[in-house]
């Protein structure tokens, strides 16, 4: 059956596969001199962050399920909204400057946030107290 819990884990694993794709097309088409490459690349980054979004949403809602205490959750949805942040910023940077020093800060703090919300992930589901 579908339920909110289980719609979570599935959500959540487009944001990072969609930003290491977008970086990877950034990547070649400034290599390539190809800018239809950027296009996909911001494409992907903004998949990447509608993923976010619902990742958020439905981390939110199973949250609310009672499942866990407030206290385990508490860390990872502080990660979550962090890097939802610095999504939303990367998104509009690969539109508008892909290749600006600010672009390239916000594109390491999003990798850096999103390693640190599947690392607490991580340790909410595999390394939990109860």
């Amino acid at each position: 059956m579908i339920s909110t819990p289980s719609l979570h884990p599935f959500f959540s694993h487009f944001p990072g596969a969609m930003f290491a794709a977008g970086c990877v097309l950034l990547y070649l088409g400034k290599k390539n001199n190809k800018p239809v490459l950027y296009g996909a690349a911001s494409l992907n980054f903004t998949f990447g962050l509608l993923a976010t979004v619902l990742a958020g949403l439905t981390g939110m809602l199973a949250s609310d399920l009672g499942l866990r205490q407030v206290s385990e959750v508490e860390g990872h949805q502080g990660y979550a909204f962090a890097m939802l942040l610095t999504y939303v910023a990367g998104t509009v940077f690969s539109y508008t400057q892909k290749f600006s020093q600010g672009a390239k800060w916000v594109y390491a703090g999003n990798f850096f946030l999103l390693v640190m919300t599947y690392y607490s992930g991580y340790l909410l589901v595999f390394r939990s107290a109860g």
